[in-house]
């Protein structure tokens, strides 16, 4: 498996860890997953666990459709998204491009370097 969903149930956040790099058409299907078994349970935070992937495998508008596709899919239900960003400096910058696109479109998102500085955010106070 290249990615990895877990609940905490606890804090109701879903959480999905790629632990290599996949392209662009299996990021949208583990999206899709991600969001449906959000919905199933009627949570609404989602932590994204980048740190795996390395070197962009998505064109520009890929990337510029994905960020779009991301708000078009959370509009109707507060959802608050956490990224920790790959460590790989190229592919963090696509990773803001796409996270500039959904947070133009409304998502509530931040990216982090530390997966436990994400999990406190999403907690809350």
């Amino acid at each position: 498996m290249k990615y990895e969903i877990s609940i905490d149930d606890r804090h109701g956040i879903v959480e999905i860890r790629f632990v290599e790099q996949i392209p662009y058409s299996e990021h949208v299907k583990a999206r899709d997953e991600l969001l449906e078994i959000c919905r199933a349970r009627k949570m609404h935070k989602i932590l994204v666990d980048a740190r795996g992937l390395v070197g962009v495998r998505a064109t520009t508008i890929e990337l510029f459709d994905f960020g779009v596709s991301w708000a078009e899919l959370v509009h109707q239900t507060p959802t608050l998204l956490a990224g920790v960003l790959p460590l790989d400096a190229a592919t963090r910058k696509w990773w803001k491009f796409g996270e500039n696109v959904a947070v133009n479109r409304g998502v509530v998102t931040r990216s982090f370097d530390d997966i436990d500085e994400a999990r406190a955010w999403l907690r809350g106070p």
